[in-house]
């Protein structure tokens, strides 16, 4: 009975010392939480109005790429934070982390510039679909920018997140140190054939039992 229950205890011991999140549910929360507040800025951010070269205004619709350009680079850098973010280093995570932590709280705080100053931000646009520079712009801004902020929040949640919990995530390396060890025949396994290569040992070298393998030189006597 006292086996048993110190069996059920080492369990819950184990079950206690794994991590609540894993790195891949980490690493997919933070790539579609990038992915999310890239897509923003695809819609339009900025409704403007301003003459052509003619005098006759003109109708823009600014979308989130040309009024706030960070958002849209930081949201690829925090793609590629997480992306790095699934390597089995322990260390990563003191760089992806902070990276990913960065990439959202500078894209909230560009997201809201079309909110502060419509007019600026659609400035290059405008320029661009009328051909006419230093023109007067009449712009409002959409709710998307403040929307933004939804998914720029989730990437520094999900910075934090890896910092904080990375540090229990298994490494790599101690799973594959214990699979190269086992020896293999390189005809059945030529990937194992190579690794060993690549560690200076000799694949078809195989040990031989005694008592199987081998012959006893005393039974020819």
């Amino acid at each position: 009975m006292s086996a048993a229950q110190d069996g059920t205890g080492a369990e819950r011991t184990s079950g206690a010392r794994r991590p609540r999140l894993s790195r891949r549910v980490v690493v997919l929360g933070g790539l579609v939480a990038a992915g999310a507040l890239a897509g923003v800025t695809r819609t339009t951010w900025v409704e403007a109005s301003a003459p052509d070269l003619a005098g006759t205004p003109q109708a823009i619709a600014v979308g989130g790429a040309d009024a706030a350009p960070a958002v849209l680079a930081l949201a690829l850098a925090a793609l590629a934070a997480a992306l790095a973010t699934s390597l089995s280093s322990r260390w990563v995570r003191f760089l992806t982390g902070p990276v990913m932590i960065a990439a959202g709280l500078g894209a909230g705080l560009s997201s809201l510039g079309p909110v502060r100053a419509p007019d600026r931000a659609a400035l290059a646009a405008v320029a661009e679909s009328t051909g006419v520079v230093g023109a007067e712009v009449s712009a409002t801004a959409t709710t998307w920018p403040l929307l933004a902020l939804v998914p720029a929040l989730a990437v520094v949640l999900m910075g934090v997140i890896v910092l904080v919990v990375g540090g229990s995530w298994p490494v790599g390396s101690r799973y594959r140190s214990a699979a190269v060890t086992a020896a293999a025949d390189p005809e059945e396994d030529p990937a194992a054939a190579w690794d060993a290569l690549t560690r200076g040992e000799d694949p078809s070298l195989v040990d031989e039992d005694p008592d199987h393998g081998g012959e006893d030189p005393g039974e020819h006597r």
